[in-house]
């Protein structure tokens, strides 16, 4: 009985299946991306409990720079160069586009991420340092927090602003808590700061809201 010879593989098949492979895995990737792959995983790491950074709890040593996405031209902001990390840009447009439809046309993002040395700044500078952390201690290093403002009105007055009761309010359906709310400045080490936004995640800012607790009593009932 006669048998038909296996056809040479040929040398470029091999070159082409790497590429198909290249090529879905980057599909699949685009697909998670749009479907809100950063806003998922930053919850799912929230169950392991919400990274918590003060003065006595400062970033991780090999903490590095986040994923940082601009927010130039998407929102309004302070100057060009406000960023934040990636995983909460979805939830803040989100959360910019009901205050829009809620009459808050003077809302901006007045600062996002920075840098240490941008943090060592600020605190050199500061004359009233019950406002701010020391640089490796500040929220801002991570990329998840945001100082809001309104364009009419100063810093220390935005808590009563109609802004600032709406963001207060509702803050939490878009995963970010008020960070420093009055009366609670023992337990977070700094002076009421109606303008300070923090992202944790809807589960976790919901459950803040109903209890009506600070990130340090969420992270001391886990």
């Amino acid at each position: 009985m006669s048998s038909l010879a296996r056809p040479a593989a040929r040398p470029w098949t091999k070159p082409v299946r790497v590429v198909f492979l290249l090529v879905a895995i980057a599909i699949a990737s685009m697909l998670w991306l749009q479907s809100g792959g950063w806003a998922a995983l930053a919850d799912r790491n929230e169950t392991d409990g919400p990274l918590l950074v003060k003065a006595d709890h400062p970033l991780p040593d090999d903490f590095g720079e986040p994923g940082l996405v601009s927010l130039a031209g998407k929102v309004p902001v302070a100057h060009r160069g406000v960023s934040v990390a990636a995983e909460i840009e979805k939830s803040l447009l989100r959360l910019f586009k009901a205050a829009r439809k809620a009459g808050l046309r003077n809302l901006y993002v007045a600062s996002g991420y920075r840098t240490a040395e941008e943090q060592r700044q600020l605190w050199d500078d500061s004359a009233d340092r019950s406002y701010v952390q020391p640089p490796g201690h500040s929220e801002h290093q991570t990329g998840l927090a945001v100082d809001l403002a309104d364009l009419k009105v100063g810093a220390k007055g935005f808590g009563e602003t109609k802004a600032g009761k709406w963001l207060a309010r509702n803050s939490w359906k878009y995963g970010f808590i008020l960070r420093y709310p009055a009366g609670k400045e023992e337990m977070t080490g700094i002076s009421y700061e109606p303008w300070h936004f923090r992202y944790v995640g809807r589960e976790v800012a919901e459950r803040c809201r109903d209890n009506e607790w600070v990130l340090e009593e969420y992270v001391a009932a886990l």
